[in-house]
């Protein structure tokens, strides 16, 4: 069983006092407020129905999320100095209530035959996962939309799996293909997967098929889109949220060798990597699902990204990662 604390992390949603949703990114977080993305927004036109009756719309983009707080609720952008830059966050004293993944998929399961036919298959799934893999209930849990009470006929099967080990095992059984009604993407369905994730990137989508088509953490279970986030414990991290610190470089392109990929299959992933025109750069960090199982140990890589000079104040140690997914135009591709 594992040890979450109560301070939510990724796969938990926060709800506003405006009624904003936002969803909590990352694992260790500061000890005043939550670094998190808005997700919904209160809308009277909106295409989101909560269970009360309530209207939303979903915002996609990250600079509409931006504009948007900047115009309307600018309290929940943040200066961090740790970081050198804006990031979305929610003070402490904002957060009305909080929605657990874990929670989410107990409730779920009470529902029993008032399931809707995306629930039951939620719960079917979810269940599968924790029978094979031989995980507690209370390592995996419902996220995305559903675990706000706003999805569609057409939204997706978002669970989230909480725990190294745990993690590790569930992926094991996703990669050799043993859970029944699940399939990798393949077909028509690739290519929607592939439009939708890979939007712009038209340079690269040979490439990006092949290793879309062979993730495990994703999916289709029966006709239903599926993603497993794996993630990490706060204790599991070995850090705290003050032992860094983070200045900009801008945005590059680097060429660099993957020396380890541990650690690909969780949210927040991390590649280790060798790289000739820039020495200390020591790794590939991402916060975003899409750079999950990207790539593997010993093959040459060449990414885009945010590129960062960080510091470990704790060890007056330094070195540099390459921040994937925070602009759309981010990539990371094996090259021959």
């Amino acid at each position: 069983m594992n040890s979450l604390t109560s301070q939510p992390i990724e796969g938990y949603f926060v709800v506003t006092n405006e009624g904003l949703v936002f969803e909590v990114k990352g694992v260790i977080q500061p000890v005043d407020r939550l670094i998190a993305y808005l997700r919904y927004v209160p809308d009277p036109s909106g295409n989101r129905q909560s269970r009360d009756g309530l209207r939303f719309s979903k915002v996609y983009d990250l600079e509409k999320r931006n504009r948007y707080l900047r115009e309307k609720h600018p309290q929940y952008l943040w200066y961090d100095e740790k970081r050198g830059r804006v990031l979305q966050a929610v003070p402490n004293d904002c957060v009305s209530y909080v929605l657990s993944p874990i929670d989410g998929l107990r409730q779920l399961r009470d529902l029993g035959l008032h399931m809707t036919a995306l629930e039951e298959a939620s719960q079917s799934l979810a269940q599968s996962i924790v029978d094979k893999a031989g995980i507690e209930s209370s390592d995996i849990g419902l996220t995305g939309s559903q675990l706000v009470g706003l999805d569609t006929s057409q939204s997706d099967i978002d669970l989230v799996v909480y725990g190294a080990r745990q993690a590790k095992r569930v992926h094991a059984v996703l990669r050799d293909s043993s859970l029944p009604r699940t399939k990798r993407y393949h077909g028509d369905r690739l290519e929607r997967h592939l439009d939708f994730r890979w939007k712009g990137h038209s340079r690269w989508r040979s490439v990006l098929k092949k290793i879309e088509a062979k993730k495990a953490l994703q999916g289709l279970y029966d006709w239903i889109d599926f993603f497993v986030r794996a993630v990490k414990l706060p204790d599991e991290m070995g850090y705290s949220y003050d032992d860094f610190t983070f200045e900009c470089k801008g945005t590059r392109v680097v060429d660099c060798v993957v020396t380890n990929d541990s650690d690909s299959i969780f949210t927040p992933c991390t590649y280790l990597v060798q790289c000739e025109e820039l020495p200390d750069l020591s790794r590939l960090v991402s916060y975003r699902g899409r750079f999950t199982e990207h790539v593997h140990r010993s093959e040459r890589v060449e990414a885009r990204g945010r590129l960062e000079l960080v510091r470990n104040v704790t060890k007056a140690e330094s070195f540099y990662q390459l921040v994937l997914g925070e602009d759309s135009f981010d990539y990371l591709v094996p090259v021959i």
